[in-house]
């Protein structure tokens, strides 16, 4: 799921940027919340929960509590851009520590640690053009994952594309469609649409990219952004099972499709450092672990984890 989330990362930050470009030049759009951010620091922390593990036949394998707490840094790079044609790279870095209590005995838990690492990146390529005379964006990404950076334990890809439906001071509009090649995604193929809008007379707008989330923010407020909303977040690490059922570090991979709801503040210091906090519940839709490049109805184990959170992270952004 990170690696979907890197590649949409890609398709709603670089279009988004080339439509305000374009929009900008021609003054028919006003400055606004940074939306690329060259590079993100954050930190997560996650509270108590309980779980339960279970089968694919429905067998309770095992249940307890865990908390955990996730630190990432992800960039996007500019490669190349020429006439119509551009290039960005994407890279991901995630440190995930969890602490978990499992239960043996109705009365007796058994404390554990459990610390993972996963790399991945992406390269894509974007042509920009015009169709019916609104300028549209194709893009064609190549995903890979690795918990180390150096063996790659997953390659995937995927295709987008996406339209300007209507440009203005208050309101940016964008149309497509996107296909994910990975065979453990939920959903293979989902419209995309995004929209932003200020508000008349307000300092509110709303944000919103379908599927990903749907953000109400307020500007000029103690200098900064206030924010709530809900958006559509993954996390996966890839683990390896040994002939005693223990875990490694290999040839699994555990897939997490959660929702987080959420209220936050954004400061911008000078002119590129975009400083937040964020709190709130994160509520897990769909939890799996599957074998590497499988479709994700043949897994061996699903549970559900949803807790509250609590987010710090900064950004080198281009506003």
């Amino acid at each position: 799921m990170r690696i979907l989330l890197l590649s949409l990362s890609l398709v709603t930050g670089t279009s988004t940027l080339c439509a305000q470009d374009t929009l900008e030049k021609n003054k028919t759009i006003q400055k606004r919340y940074p939306v690329f951010k060259l590079v993100t620091i954050q930190k997560d922390y996650f509270g108590d929960s309980d779980y339960k593990v279970y089968s694919k036949n429905g067998n309770l394998e095992h249940e307890g509590e865990l908390s955990s707490n996730r630190f990432n840094i992800s960039t996007i790079i500019p490669l190349y851009s020429k006439n119509k044609l551009s290039m960005h790279a994407g890279i991901t870095y995630t440190r995930e520590n969890t602490t978990y209590f499992n239960k043996t005995t109705p009365d007796l838990y058994r404390k554990s640690h459990w610390n993972t690492d996963d790399f991945d990146a992406a390269f894509s390529v974007m042509y920009s053009g015009k169709l019916f005379n609104r300028p549209i964006f194709h893009r064609v990404s190549f995903l890979f994952g690795s918990s180390n950076f150096i063996g790659i334990k997953k390659l995937t890809g995927s295709f987008s594309t996406s339209m300007i439906l209507k440009a203005s001071p208050e309101t940016l509009t964008t149309l497509g469609a996107f296909v994910n090649l990975d065979q453990s995604s939920l959903v293979p193929f989902f419209p995309l649409f995004s929209y932003w809008h200020k508000f008349t007379n307000s300092l509110w707008e709303l944000d919103a990219v379908l599927p990903q989330k749907i953000i109400f923010r307020r500007s000029s407020t103690l200098n900064g952004w206030v924010s709530t909303g809900v958006e559509l977040n993954g996390n996966s690490f890839f683990l390896k099972q040994d002939a005693q059922m223990q875990f490694r570090s290999g040839n699994y991979e555990w897939l997490s499709t959660d929702i987080y709801m959420h209220l936050g503040y954004d400061y911008l210091f000078e002119k590129n450092l975009l400083l937040g906090l964020k709190g709130g519940y994160k509520n897990s839709m769909s939890t799996r672990l599957i074998k590497v490049n499988e479709k994700i109805n043949d897994y061996r184990s699903r549970t559900k984890i949803s807790a509250p959170f609590f987010n710090i992270n900064a950004a080198f952004v281009i506003k």
